[in-house]
């Protein structure tokens, strides 16, 4: 069975698509058994390459939109919108493609956003009584709150329906491509 996955957390939208079985979570299409014959006709590394080519696709769709989603600083800032990006995540299984769409988080990285998480979730009133190991002599000092400012969740629930889109668009693309190659050489 061939499923597309979306998963969002607090790291960040992913995307899935697996071949086979899987874990039933987030959102699941149902693949056309044609494209899973399709797909399973081909070798295992033309199949996996097929698989994260057209996941990067889909999920290429939802860092777009997130981006554009995402706020500006307040003197006309852009570091967040420009660190969101996909990356390529482990896999543990055959036939699985996993990206994730996140802000860049890496010290030492110009595009570095650590704080993208502040802004989409937003924080809480914390209290400061000392600082360095002394106490304060004002008493305690709130380091403030911030709300909630999401754009990444957003993002994701605009552009899901369209990622699946085009990874199944994707998908077909390079199985037509890659049987008429094979025609040719055959």
């Amino acid at each position: 069975m061939a499923r597309v996955c979306l998963y969002y957390g607090h790291r960040g939208a992913r995307l899935v698509a697996l071949l086979g079985g899987g874990r039933n979570a987030g959102m699941h299409l149902e693949g056309h058994v044609a494209l899973q014959n399709q797909l399973k006709a081909l070798s295992q590394p033309m199949q996996k390459q097929a698989l994260e080519y057209a996941v990067l696709q889909g999920a290429n769709i939802i860092k777009n939109e997130a981006s554009q989603r995402a706020p500006v600083g307040p003197r006309g800032g852009q570091r967040l919108r420009r660190s969101i990006s996909t990356a390529k995540k482990k896999v543990l299984q055959k036939g699985v493609a996993r990206y994730a769409v996140s802000w860049v988080r890496q010290k030492g990285n110009p595009k570095n956003a650590f704080w993208g998480l502040f802004v989409e979730k937003g924080t809480k009133e914390r209290f400061r009584k000392s600082w360095r190991g002394k106490p304060l002599n004002t008493g305690p000092v709130t380091t403030g709150v911030m709300p909630t400012r999401p754009f990444l969740e957003p993002a994701y629930d605009a552009k899901k329906g369209a990622a699946v889109a085009e990874i199944k668009k994707e998908l077909w693309a390079l199985v037509k491509k890659i049987a008429k190659r094979s025609k040719n050489i055959g």
